[in-house]
């Protein structure tokens, strides 16, 4: 039996460095800064200017120490992006190492630690603050696992010197102080655990309650009384307030990427709380973590605000007591159920977390890179008589979108562009007023784009917008090279889009990358007004560039293309980006089989914008190959709605030279073959 708990104890190693390693591995893989809060370092670090503490009596924060670290760093070595992101490594690696310490100290076996391990490294909450930087969590989770740390090996068995329990008392003490300035919700859970502490050794008739618990129960108190001060003689606004959302959307949104803390820890805490409420004696050094950290979840449902991080100080208090009360055997069936529910969790929600980290590892890349290139356009292209360049945001709102306005702004200031030479417009409606007036943007909705304008697409936009193609009226500026991540699908979601739907695995995959790129494309002209009566075209005349398909193509295959296609006529073809009824011109493409006759009529492509006499203009054209095996040939033009087809018999003959043979469709593979062209 000893040689097997050393097995355990060593695998339990092996597997909490591996996966420690990857974590690492994804959080220096970001070697940029991206637009959230990272800012900042701009603004201050890389122009030479004091950084100084975050206290905004504007926002109503109070959070001093918040990246002091970074400052500290930056002032002897200087700043850099790897730099930065370097110290996040070695914040994660640290939290790491004091979670499975605590975890240890509790006494529960290796699977359960295993389990109760990952479930805070591959948090959603642990993922981005990993990777963002200038987010205080990362640093509260790891102060109070100093706490908690501490805190057990006060309430050791006998064998501890006193000396060694005092030390450790007086350490978690001022780590947990520490933490109430980097995050000022951190009290809550000096004062939960507090109170729980010191109701135990009243109940328990366990002597005087101890000197570190009151001392607990004042610093807690007194911060509260210091900041409310603050907060009545000198804020103006509260961050509360700004950020706050529907109570039930907040709900949701917590439910589904902490489903441990509200799913297991609040229903298991109500029950001890009940169990020890009747019984006394029952109550233990973990139920006060576990109250701590319910309490903690409850405050910011009560607040209705949401991060992806916000609960992640939580889950240090949380999982150290639900590891001590399944080590105590205090309930040994339910606590071998609450151990495998927790796993399921984290397996389901660690693709999130490792997606998370990718896509913004990806974004600070991207956007590092893109800045530098607009500011060096921006420079080489100003407007006559030193006009500002619009700088449009595409699908950015000036409410929850005004940090991504603030932050191209400060990043162009950064890299030399005058403040004069640019103006960031948006073409949303604001969707949060409190926002908006605290960064003094106005609603742009009515904005009208104009002729030299800079469209730029980036992953924050609240209304979805595809980057399109080069179009006669937009022309790409720069763009990103890498610009879509893996799904944010949990297990389940990979399981049921790729395990039992493999016909559409591909597909869906395509569909749900999220964009992590940058582009910016300049304005050439204004778009072709339409006329109000569409008249059928009399020049049907047009050049078009084939497609290049696979041969041979598989019978019911459906590819993607770049298609090329050219108004070589004297009039205008009205379009308006979409299939609007009407005629309008579309690209269209028919198959004919070996007797010239239509064998497959494809779906519509709309054209981008009308096109103007002489222009030419790229669209992604979807292509499905007739079912039964064959020779056929591909006409692919554009047809007037309503009206006719461009094509001629001239180009249904000439389409002969590029026949393509279809295949039988294999029945054992996919008939979707997904297209890299496609965005």
């Amino acid at each position: 039996m000893r040689e097997k708990a050393v097995s355990c104890r060593y695998g339990l190693v092996a597997y909490c460095t591996g996966s420690l390693f990857v974590v690492l591995a994804l959080v220096v893989s970001a070697t940029g800064l991206g637009p959230i809060d990272d800012h900042q370092f701009i603004r201050s670090l890389f122009q030479g200017k004091s950084f100084g503490v975050y206290i905004m009596p504007a926002q109503g924060r109070f959070i001093p120490l918040s990246v002091q670290e970074y400052v500290l760093a930056a002032s002897v070595i200087g700043p850099s992006p790897l730099l930065f992101h370097l110290i996040a490594a070695a914040k994660v690696f640290l939290c790491g190492v004091l979670l499975l310490q605590c975890l240890l100290l509790t006494g529960a076996g290796s699977w359960t630690v295993a389990v109760l391990w990952s479930i805070v490294l591959f948090s959603v909450g642990c993922a981005n603050a990993g990777v963002r930087l200038q987010v205080g969590e990362i640093n509260v989770l790891a102060l109070l696992l100093v706490f908690v740390w501490a805190t057990l090996v006060s309430n050791a068995p006998a064998g501890t010197s006193p000396a060694k329990r005092k030390g450790a008392a007086i350490l978690g003490l001022l780590a947990i102080v520490t933490a109430f300035f980097y995050k000022e919700l951190a009290f809550i859970l000096a004062l939960g655990f507090g109170a729980a502490e010191a109701l135990r050794f009243r109940r328990q008739a366990l002597g005087p309650v101890p000197r570190r618990v009151w001392a607990l129960l004042i610093l807690g108190v007194c911060y509260i009384g210091g900041y409310g001060l603050w907060h009545v003689l000198y804020t103006t606004d509260s961050y509360a307030r700004q950020n706050a959302l529907n109570p039930i959307a907040a709900f949701h949104l917590f439910a589904a990427n902490d489903p441990f803390l509200l799913f297991i820890v609040v229903p298991l805490t109500a029950l001890r709380g009940l169990l020890c409420i009747r019984h006394a004696r029952k109550q233990t050094v973990y139920d006060s973590l576990l109250v701590a950290a319910s309490l903690y979840v409850a405050a910011y449902l009560m607040l209705s605000m949401y991060n992806t991080y916000y609960l992640l100080p939580a889950y240090g208090f949380a999982v150290c007591g639900v590891a001590g009360l399944v080590a105590s055997r205090v309930f040994p069936r339910i606590g071998a159920l609450l151990v495998v529910a927790g796993g399921v969790f984290a397996t389901n929600n660690a693709p999130l977390a490792l997606s998370d980290m990718y896509v913004l590892g990806s974004i600070a890349n991207n956007h590092y890179r893109f800045v530098q290139v607009l500011a060096e356009w921006l420079w080489a292209n100003p407007l006559p008589n030193a006009a500002p360049r619009n700088l449009v945001l595409v699908g950015v709102t000036p409410g929850n979108g005004a940090e991504i306005s603030s932050s191209l702004k400060t990043y162009l200031h950064a890299f030399g562009v005058p403040d004069a030479a640019f103006a960031v417009q948006h073409n949303e409606v604001s969707d949060n007023l409190a926002k908006s007036s605290f960064y003094g943007i106005e609603s742009q909705a009515d904005y009208r784009v104009q002729t030299g304008d800079l469209l730029i697409y980036n992953p924050y936009q609240r209304a979805a917008a595809i980057v399109p193609p080069s179009t006669p009226s937009q022309r790409e500026i720069c763009r990103s090279e890498v610009e879509r991540s893996f799904p944010r699908w949990t297990t389940a979601n990979w399981i049921r889009q790729c395990g039992f739907r493999r016909d559409t695995c591909s597909a869906l995959y395509l569909a749900y990358r999220p964009y992590t790129g940058y582009a910016a494309q300049l304005v050439t002209r204004s778009r072709a007004a339409i006329p109000d009566q569409l008249a059928p075209l009399r020049t049907l005349s047009y050049r078009v560039r084939p497609p290049l398909l696979p041969k041979p193509l598989r019978a019911g295959a459906v590819v993607s293309r770049e298609v090329m296609i050219q108004n070589t006529g004297n009039e205008s073809w009205p379009a308006t980006g979409s299939m609007t009824p009407g005629a309008f011109v579309h690209i269209g493409y028919r198959w004919f089989d070996a007797s010239g006759n239509i064998a497959l009529e494809g779906q519509r492509t709309a054209l981008p914008e009308t096109v103007l006499p002489d222009e030419t203009v790229k669209v992604f054209v979807t292509f499905a190959s007739p079912k039964l095996p064959g020779r056929y040939r591909l006409v692919v033009c554009p047809v007037q709605e309503g009206v006719r087809w461009f094509y001629s018999e001239r180009d249904v003959a000439e389409a002969e030279e590029t026949a393509i043979g279809i295949a039988p469709a294999d029945p054992g593979k996919s008939r979707s073959e997904p297209s890299s062209g496609l965005r």
